[in-house]
């Protein structure tokens, strides 16, 4: 705190000791976004990761986007869509739409993306998310269907999320993948410059972009981990936009003068996982429970917090469509003892590691170190492990985290979003698995058309999550960005960063 408060000084005084660079910025309409970490790729449809996605969505567009109130799927690359039945959706494709290097958009670009993203040499993540699509047929130019093996209600909602970013089908096939790495081909309104590492990503307008080109002619997206050097660059002027202000600086930044808060109550759901998928105190379901004893989320979002975080109970907050409230787990460290000791545990004797991330999200290494000290309280000694974003995630993957780990999902729109991909041994960030009857509710789950069937079997599943013990849930997060006075951009509860959106003020 006392170190981020001397930042803070610093950024005022430099703010006030002449001309920012940001009038310079302002005159040629470039917008320098600061993010906790730099992307893990340039290449679409590849990483599960929000700080990749969104620079990349820039650069590539969607078959479907969303609309930033409903949140509800519109047209993008795809005008429109209908079922055919029960397994066949048909896609009309929009017409004179051409990537960066002149090459069209067409029905072979979907099932170019496809068929990358469905091949195990690719090594993509979101290849367990479209197992479900058997064939891509290409009716002509403009018009594609996705046949899937069973019927698949939230197909819709997969192709307006990042999970199919669409590339372009000759450059990938002359090209390749690693090639287009380096220097990625979209559709978007953002055309790539160059990517320097552990620095900076730019990008350029796209003066041909289909919708009209946007009023921001330059994105640089910087690197910079701490909030507090996030911070200070924001109100020194360094930079235009920076995500997760932490919320006890919220009125200074707003009587900066030089920056204000745009808040979102985000649809992402964080949570702190159990790792039950190796040996260890965590594949013990009484030992899980009493860690959900132990932890205070209330004290968490007050006192950490600032009461910027909206409690949840179960692994869906009610900004997803398929939300089924279930009971809190209540704060009593007597009742957690007690669980442990019946699971043949001495608290006292009782040791863990926490992995976490720092600057990925608001206060990620602040609220690791408040659950342990909460732990402390009844006896269990927890060793935090700080991690950077890139490592945390490479940890996460590899299964080599410690026995519980801190991480945010979303955008967390739709129940299979969030239950299929963190619930099952197999998937890559999951914590938790290897429950046949849990992975059998899922997977009919996924496969109901009937809404009151669908609802029923999402409540059971949020249930059960809940009697496992999988998580301690914690909160449904809250988003605060410092956006400087000169750029008008309001942020998304489905954290969709996108300069195509914004405007910029000329000095």
């Amino acid at each position: 705190m006392r170190r981020l408060n001397v930042l803070l000084a610093v950024a005022l005084s430099l703010a006030a000791a002449g001309p920012a660079p940001a009038q310079d910025r302002a005159r040629s309409k470039e917008v320098v976004i600061a993010l906790g970490a730099e992307p893990r790729t340039m290449l679409a449809v590849t990483i599960v990761d929000w700080t990749t996605n969104a620079q990349l969505e820039h650069i590539y567009d969607r078959l479907l986007d969303r609309d930033p109130r409903t949140l509800k799927p519109k047209p993008m690359l795809a005008t429109g869509w209908k079922i055919v039945n029960d397994t066949t959706w048909e896609f009309t494709l929009r017409q004179g739409v051409r990537f960066h290097n002149g090459e069209a958009f067409n029905a072979d670009s979907v099932k170019a993306t496809m068929e990358y993203l469905q091949n195990p040499a690719n090594k993509s993540h979101y290849a367990a998310y479209w197992k479900l699509v058997k064939e891509v047929q290409v009716v002509d130019d403009h018009t594609v269907r996705l046949v899937t093996e069973k019927p698949w209600p939230s197909l819709i909602d997969r192709v307006s999320l990042t999970d199919f970013l669409v590339l372009p089908a000759k450059a990938l096939r002359e090209l390749g993948p690693a090639k287009l790495a380096e220097k990625p081909i979209g559709t978007g309104p953002f055309r790539f410059v160059e990517w320097k590492r552990d620095e900076r990503l730019v990008l350029e307008k796209n003066p041909d972009y289909w919708q009209g080109p946007a009023d921001v002619s330059r994105v640089t997206f910087r690197f910079i981990p701490e909030f507090s050097a996030r911070l200070a660059s924001l109100l020194s002027g360094e930079i235009d936009i920076m995500k997760d202000v932490p919320p006890h600086v919220v009125e200074a930044v707003e009587r900066s003068g030089h920056a204000k808060i745009r808040a979102a109550v985000s649809s992402r759901i964080n949570y702190l996982a159990l790792v039950n998928l190796k040996p260890g105190p965590m594949q013990d379901l009484r030992v899980r429970r009493a860690l959900n004893h132990g932890v205070n989320v209330d004290e968490l979002i007050a006192q950490v917090l600032r009461w910027r975080a909206t409690k949840i109970c179960g692994p869906l907050s009610p900004a997803n469509v398929d939300y089924a409230p279930v009971e809190c787990y209540k704060h009593d460290p007597t009742r957690a003892v007690a669980l442990l000791k019946e699971a043949g545990y001495d608290a006292a004797k009782l040791q863990l590691t926490l992995d976490t991330p720092s600057g990925r999200y608001p206060l990620d290494k602040d609220v690791s170190l408040a659950i342990a000290a909460q732990l402390q309280r009844i006896g269990i000694k927890v060793n935090v492990v700080v991690n950077e974003w890139g490592t945390h995630l490479d940890k996460i993957k590899n299964r080599n985290t410690g026995d519980l780990f801190f991480l945010g999902w979303g955008p967390s729109l739709f129940g299979q979003a969030v239950i299929e991909p963190l619930f099952q041994a197999n998937q890559t960030y999951s914590s938790y698995g290897n429950h046949a009857a849990f992975d059998a509710k899922i997977a009919q789950a996924i496969t109901l058309v009937e809404p009151k069937a669908r609802a029923a079997a999402y409540a059971e599943l949020q249930r059960l999550a809940h009697d496992e013990a999988a998580w301690v849930p914690l909160w449904q997060q809250h988003d605060l960005y410092g956006v400087a006075s000169h750029i008008e951009w309001s942020p998304r509860a489905d954290e969709k960063v996108w300069m195509y959106e914004a405007k910029v003020a000329r000095p």
